[in-house]
């Protein structure tokens, strides 16, 4: 009898189970030949077998009788006749990886091997628990058993014998092997189901099936090359200049490098801390330890930019260029590569599961989440910290860093959510064979301390300096490398109240005489509403003025970013006309920009000092000021008797960031005329973040009580969603889901100038009058692509309740997904819906009346920090 695995367009059976498990475990086998030795290690023997058996489940009753020309033609007996409509509309019954589970556990628990069958059960992206059961019903058809018992035995015959040992004891409760080779058998899974690869009606013999595999894994740029070991002059030579001789910095980190698993750098912002991981990562790949590179940063705008520069160093250090494939989390919105699928509904998917599984497994191949499995590949640290929390194929995420170089760039950024799992993330990370970069300018020493523990390093007697680069190697022991740095530069302060006319006249006039300047506001409301006020306070062409944030269409917002970060950078012109950008936080850290003057909303020490990072960045001949310049506006918060009127004071920026570090920092930078970088960078951070003063006045410990309880929480928090036994899986449609504290709820929106309907799709044009045709039976490639170029997330406030969610739209998308037509006025209508929400090119999506901040508020999402 033949057990179908796939069917083909017109319903009738495809390829057999047989012969996609041979493709499958074809595919695992070239997999795991090409991780690095420290990562095969961790899988034993056997697993490739167990790889080929994870759709040993379809030879079941309940799965085959979804196929009704299967039932048709294969004479069953009456009895099983019977059964078959039962079984086939029956969830657990139909669920061939739970089948295959609970099969490979009977196989595998004599050996005392059964938990690697939880990896089997997992490869459609959930955890089907510790010890899966079922009942007996699915067992009592003799033909079904007897069938995978065979099947079973010509795997084992392939691909050799099963595993004999339970997982490694030492990753405890982390399981690290174990869901190693969960994502394993995911992503082999997936390009052993890809049409382009394997043909779905038939099989090939094993040594055809290897071929095919290894041409599958070369065409997606598995593995992704090697690295040359060069002098760091040779990896960061450009077309400009050759001469990019080490620092300091960067000399004491290369010193080290090879043999190190985990670099923790602190330096000055525009130090070359970039730079020196990648050296480092360059010596630790050429010396075989290590096969690619994730460069994890805060936020999209820093990834798209850090892109470039890693693009260039690839350029002078891959041994073979041909291999140059970096991946970042918006790179597959660029090019022109096209993929057809139809649409996830299938009559024989009475549950949705395998359509949940096509979209998961073409989403790693058109969406952020290719630049994880790419070899070298730069995205936002959320990618990275999905691989360790309760999200659908988090394990993949796992497998797909496992044996590289990671380099976790501005590590100060997170909150103690995110902080919480950026620490667990470095000891699974370790588990995993990876070596670990940690980068940060405004590192306090306790939370260095918190990073090597994770890792399991002894901190020691660290010296109090800076800069500072600590490092473990294998064994565990660390050392403490003070590399000198005599650079400095004093910058001009002030910190005070400051009124919004008195900004905006300094901005216009600083400008006006030449200088390049910024104001840094904590909202996008406070960024929107500020630019409008500096634009109508200026003389019409005077000077430049820009607006950045995230609210913002990529292909917009692309657009913009490309443009003042290049008008601002290293490049910029040194004379001419001054110019003004309005910005959020997305320009405060890993951007490279170079300003005469900013002001900044009051933020966090560490935010601060990132903010004045950005101030005098390049040694310049001609500037027009002096002095570099930074100003602090601080709220009139000094007045407040209570707690809520303490709270309003600090304005919106209380909604971003916890009011009494707020307060601490003011403390710390009020009246202040100068401050010397980067010598005083550590004393100002050690001062706001020490214990409590017993001299505080009652209403801050009242805020110190509520910050403790709030850490408490996310802390608790965060601990939860790492338990990824016995907790539901989260289908993820955010970038961001669980990695990030619980904000207001946004919604992805789609702005388009309008679509019509023909007889081949949806004909969309865009904002810039570009169209294409998206249909609602066929996944396109270019159309996802189209559509996420155009999306932005609103706030959920924003959106209508019954706005449309066509399907034309969900199948590129997700269920979630709404799609608004930008009117020649701006104002949005989704679907047939008017709304007061209007879209600008250069101010991005606003409220005709944005709505006002209140305590017991819950839509306001515009006072969230932005990223």
């Amino acid at each position: 009898m033949n057990f179908w695995a796939k069917t083909q367009d017109d319903g009738t059976p495809g390829i057999s189970v047989r012969d996609h498990c041979l493709n499958v475990g074809a595919v695992a086998g070239a997999l795991a030949s090409a991780l690095p030795e420290n990562v095969k290690r961790m899988l034993p023997e056997g697993v490739i077998t167990l790889a080929a058996l994870h759709d040993i489940g379809k030879i079941t009753l309940g799965f085959q009788a979804k196929c009704a020309s299967w039932v048709n033609t294969s004479n069953l007996d009456s009895q099983v006749l019977e059964e078959a409509p039962f079984a086939s509309s029956h969830r657990q019954l139909s669920d061939h990886a739970l089948i295959s589970q609970v099969f490979l556990q009977k196989l595998l628990k004599p050996r005392g091997a059964q938990l690697w069958a939880v990896a089997a059960g997992s490869h459609h992206g959930r955890v089907k628990g510790r010890n899966a059961s079922l009942s007996n019903t699915e067992f009592q058809f003799a033909w079904a058993e007897e069938n995978r018992k065979r099947t079973t035995e010509e795997l084992i015959e392939c691909f050799g014998p099963l595993p004999v040992a339970a997982p490694d004891t030492r990753y405890g409760l982390y399981h690290s092997d174990l869901w190693l080779f969960a994502g394993l058998i995911t992503v082999a899974d997936w390009i052993g189901s890809n049409e382009t690869f394997f043909s779905p009606v038939k099989g090939v013999p094993l040594e055809q099936s290897r071929r095919l595999a290894l041409a599958a894994l070369q065409e997606i740029g598995w593995p992704g090359g090697t690295l040359r070991n060069t002098t760091f002059s040779e990896a960061f030579a450009s077309e400009s200049s050759s001469l990019f001789s080490a620092n300091p910095l960067q000399a004491a980190v290369a010193e080290v490098a090879a043999t190190s698993r985990l670099i923790l750098i602190e330096g000055p912002m525009g130090c070359g801390k970039t730079e020196a991981a990648l050296h480092a990562a360059q010596l630790l790949i050429a010396s075989g330890q290590h096969h690619g590179i994730y460069f994890a940063l805060p936020t999209q705008v820093t990834s798209n930019r850090i892109h470039q520069r890693i693009r260039r160093f690839l350029h002078n250090t891959l041994a073979d260029s041909a291999r140059l494939r970096l991946a970042h989390g918006n790179a597959w919105l660029e090019d022109d590569f096209d993929l057809r699928l139809h649409s996830s509904a299938d009559d024989t998917d009475t549950d949705g599961e395998l359509a949940g599984h096509i979209r998961e497994g073409r989403s790693w191949f058109a969406s952020s989440k290719q630049a994880l499995l790419a070899p070298y590949g730069v995205g936002t640290i959320d990618q990275a910290l999905q691989g360790i929390v309760v999200i659908k194929h988090f394990f993949v995420r796992r497998f797909a860093l496992a044996g590289k170089v990671v380099i976790l760039d501005e590590i100060h950024s997170y909150d103690v959510y995110t902080g919480t799992l950026v620490t667990a993330l470095v000891r699974e990370l370790i588990n995993l064979g990876c070596s670990v970069i940690i980068l940060s300018a405004t590192l306090t020493a306790a939370r260095r301390s918190e990073l090597l523990a994770a890792a399991g390093v002894p901190e020691g007697n660290a010296p109090d300096h800076y800069p500072l680069v600590t490092v473990s190697d294998a064994s565990q022991s660390v050392r403490h490398l003070c590399p000198e740095w005599n650079q400095s530069k004093t910058i001009t302060m002030r910190a005070e109240t400051i009124t919004e006319h008195e900004t905006i006249e300094a901005l216009v006039e600083r400008a006006e005489s030449g200088q390049h300047v910024l104001w840094i506001r904590n909202t996008v409301i406070e960024a929107q509403e500020a630019f409008r006020n500096v634009r109508n306070s200026m003389r019409e062409s005077a000077v430049e003025i820009g607006l950045l944030h995230s609210r913002f269409p990529f292909a917009h917002r692309e657009k913009l970013e490309e443009y003042w970060l290049e008008r601002l950078g290293k490049e910029r012109p040194q004379d001419g006309p001054g110019s003004i950008l309005i910005a959020t936080q997305v320009v405060e850290q890993s951007v490279d920009i170079d300003l005469d003057f900013i002001v900044s909303d009051l933020a966090p020490t560490d935010m601060l000092l990132q903010r004045m990072g950005r101030l005098w960045r390049h040694e310049r001949p001609i500037r027009a000021t002096d002095t570099p310049e930074f100003w602090i506006r601080l709220p009139d918060w000094q007045h407040a008797s209570t707690l809520p009127g303490l709270k309003k004071a600090l304005g919106r920026s209380a909604r971003v960031y916890a009011p009494y570090v707020l307060l601490r920092a003011a403390s710390v930078v009020a009246g202040r005329s100068t401050l010397q970088l980067p010598g005083e960078i550590r004393p100002l951070l050690e001062a706001t973040y020490a214990e409590p003063s017993a001299n505080e006045p009652a209403i801050w410990r009242e805020l110190h009580e509520e910050l403790e309880k709030e850490k408490q929480t996310l802390q608790g928090n965060a601990e939860a969603v790492m338990r990824v036994f016995g907790l539901p899986m989260v289908d993820v449609e955010d970038d961001k889901a669980l990695t990030r504290r619980k904000g207001q709820p946004t919604v992805d929106v789609v702005l388009i100038a309008s679509l019509q309907q023909q007889a081949e799709g949806w004909v969309l044009q865009a904002l810039d009058e570009t169209s294409i045709t998206v249909s609602q039976f066929e996944w396109r490639r270019n159309a996802a692509r189209f559509l996420h170029r155009w999306m932005v997330r609103m706030p959920r406030w924003m959106v209508p309740g019954d706005a449309p969610h066509p399907r034309w739209l969900t199948e590129h998308l997700h269920a979630r997904a709404t799609f608004a037509c930008v009117q020649d006025d701006g104002r949005c209508s989704f679907g047939e819906i008017p709304s007061d929400i209007f879209y600008h090119q250069h101010q991005g999506v606003f409220a005709e009346r944005p709505p006002k901040p209140t305590p017991k508020r819950i839509d306001d999402d515009d006072d969230e920090f932005d990223y």
